[in-house]
C-alpha cells in the first residue's frame, strides 16, 4: 500500500506506482515511474499540461482528465506540503497551468478576476493565463503602423533622390534579356498588376475585420512590409540601375530646391506610388515595390489561419491567375509600358 496521504512529499517511485495502481492507472506506471522516475514531490507538482505535453504525451483524453482530477485531489489533501515545497495551493490555479513558486506575483489586486492567476508585466498590465488566448498588445500594433507609415514616407523621398540620378540611356542602355526581349509588350499589364494588388488589399482588410487576432496580423504585416521597404530604400539609394526598356521615357530630373523635393515626395507618398492614382516615378523600376506588396498580401491572405477562408482562398487563386505576368511586368518593365 502507498504511504499515508499526509506524507506524499516523502513518497518514492515505488510508492507512486502503488498509488497509480490503487487509483486505477496501472497502465501508466511504466511511463511515469520507470521511464521518468516520478516520486512524491514531482507527483504533487504534476499538472494536466504535463500529462498532455512532452515528454509524457498521454493521448487518451479520458485518462488524462481522470488522472488530472486524482492528482488535484491529492494536492488538496496535501496543501501544507505544497507550501513547504514552495508551490501554490491547487485551489488558486486554473486547470492545466503549471504550479509556480509562491514568491511569484500571480494575483491581480483590485481586478474582477478574483483568485484567477494573472501575470504582471513590467508596464503594470495584467495578462490572464488562459490556453488559446493571445494578448492583442495594441500598443505594438500602433508602433508597427507608425513604423510602416514613416518608412513609406522615407521611401517616397528616396525615390525623388533616385530620380535625380537615373543613368543616361545612351550611356547605359537597358540590360538585355533573352526571354523578355522576345515577348511582345503588354501596355495594360502594369495597371492590371496594381488592380490585383488592390483586390488582395481589400481581401486582407476583410480578414482583419473578421479575425479574432486582427491586431497581431496587422502588426506583423506592417512590421514585415516596413522592414522590406526600408531595405529597398537602401538598395535604391546605393545602386543606380539602367532604365529597363527603350520604350520608357525616363531621364534624370533636377529639382530647384529642397521644398520642391518634399512636395514631390508627398505626392508619391499620398498616391501610394501607384499609376492608378496618377503617380509617375522614374529610377525605381528595378526595385519593385509592387512585387513586395502583392507578394506580402498574397502570403497573408492564403496562409492566414481563418475558419471561413475557403472562399477567400478561392478568390485569391483567381486573382493570382492574372499574376504570372507580374514578375515580368514589375521587376523588369519590359512588358508593361
Amino acid at each position: 500500500m502507498a504511504a499515508p496521504q499526509d506524507s506524499v512529499s516523502g513518497w518514492s517511485c515505488r510508492q507512486v506506482a502503488q498509488w497509480l495502481q490503487d487509483e486505477g492507472f496501472g497502465e501508466y506506471e511504466e511511463v511515469l515511474c520507470t521511464q521518468h522516475r516520478l516520486d512524491g514531490p514531482s507527483l504533487l507538482s504534476l499538472t494536466e499540461a504535463d500529462l498532455r505535453g512532452p515528454p509524457l504525451g498521454l493521448t487518451v483524453l479520458g485518462d488524462i482528465k481522470r488522472l488530472a482530477l486524482a492528482i488535484r485531489r491529492l494536492q488538496r489533501q496535501n496543501h501544507s506540503q505544497l507550501q513547504i515545497l514552495g508551490l501554490q495551493h491547487v485551489d488558486s490555479l486554473i486547470p492545466g497551468l503549471p504550479l509556480t513558486p509562491q514568491g511569484t506575483d500571480w494575483s491581480c489586486e483590485g481586478s474582477d478576476l478574483g483568485d484567477t492567476p494573472c501575470h504582471i508585466h513590467s508596464n503594470g498590465r495584467c495578462r490572464l493565463h488562459l490556453a488559446g488566448r493571445l494578448d492583442p498588445e495594441v500598443w505594438k500594433t500602433v508602433v508597427s503602423c507608425v513604423y510602416v507609415f514613416l518608412v513609406f514616407g522615407f521611401t517616397s523621398f528616396v525615390m525623388v533622390i533616385v530620380h535625380e540620378r537615373v543613368p543616361d540611356m545612351r550611356t547605359y542602355p537597358p540590360l538585355p534579356d533573352i526571354f523578355l526581349d522576345s515577348v511582345p509588350r503588354i501596355p495594360w499589364a502594369f495597371a492590371m498588376a496594381e488592380a490585383c494588388g488592390l483586390i488582395l488589399c481589400y481581401m486582407f482588410l476583410l480578414i482583419l475585420l473578421l479575425h479574432k487576432h486582427r491586431s497581431i496580423l496587422l502588426r506583423r504585416l506592417c512590421s514585415l512590409m516596413g522592414t522590406v521597404f526600408l531595405l529597398r530604400c537602401c538598395t535604391m539609394f546605393v545602386t543606380s540601375l539602367s532604365v529597363p526598356g527603350q520604350h520608357l521615357k525616363c531621364a534624370s530630373k533636377t529639382y530647384d530646391d529642397a521644398w520642391e523635393k518634399i512636395q514631390r515626395a508627398l505626392t508619391i507618398w499620398t498616391g501610394f506610388g501607384m499609376t492608378l492614382t496618377g503617380v509617375q516615378t522614374c529610377g525605381d523600376y528595378m526595385f519593385s515595390g509592387h512585387t513586395v506588396v502583392i507578394t506580402m498580401l498574397n502570403f497573408f491572405v492564403t496562409e492566414c489561419k481563418f475558419k471561413e477562408k475557403l472562399q477567400l482562398f478561392s478568390l485569391c487563386l483567381k486573382v493570382n491567375v492574372l499574376l504570372p505576368i507580374h514578375p515580368f511586368t514589375v521587376c523588369t518593365g519590359s512588358i508593361i509600358f
